[in-house]
């Protein structure tokens, strides 16, 4: 039976990397089996606090997963697009099903990731949309539910 892997990526802030996760358990039935975490430089201290905050999560929900951490540089776009890559392509090798949240990751990395997500045939490309950016800083139930939208662009876009 296939698993389920989730990519995900540091960016400015933690609570996109959480929320998203969250919502894609507790709202859309997505539970991955697998978690990566591509933590970049100069964010190792949000790294480490955001891979005890999923594996909080995670079990919370009856099954405790670790994410896996992967380190990718910022600045080298070609280097943490290749890095990304090669995670999809060994997950879909595995015939798994793929997740990428492009969420909380800078533009110059989500644009990498998203260019493989469409080559590697992902099955979801999540992202979380909040109307009102106040809420940001918040954990996934504290925001408004009517002012946060969890869609699968896979699904919306890519039709």
């Amino acid at each position: 039976m296939p698993q389920k892997a989730f990519i995900t990526m540091t960016g400015v802030s933690k609570w996109p990397v959480l929320n998203s996760l969250w919502a894609a358990i507790c709202c859309n039935d997505y539970f991955p089996d697998r978690i990566y975490l591509f933590v970049t430089r100069g964010r190792e201290s949000d790294g480490a606090l955001l891979a005890e905050w999923i594996s909080v999560l995670t079990e919370a929900y009856g099954r405790r997963t670790d994410p896996i951490i992967k380190q990718i540089d910022e600045g080298d776009f070609a280097s943490s697009g290749k890095k990304i890559t090669a995670v999809m392509e060994e997950e879909r090798g595995f015939g798994n099903e793929v997740a990428i949240d492009i969420t909380p990751g800078r533009k110059a990395i989500i644009s990498s990731a998203l260019l493989s997500a469409v080559e590697k045939q992902v099955d979801h490309v999540f992202y979380l949309y909040l109307e009102d950016l106040r809420n940001a800083a918040n954990p996934y139930p504290m925001i408004p539910f009517h002012l946060q939208h969890f869609v699968d662009l896979k699904k919306e876009v890519w039709k």
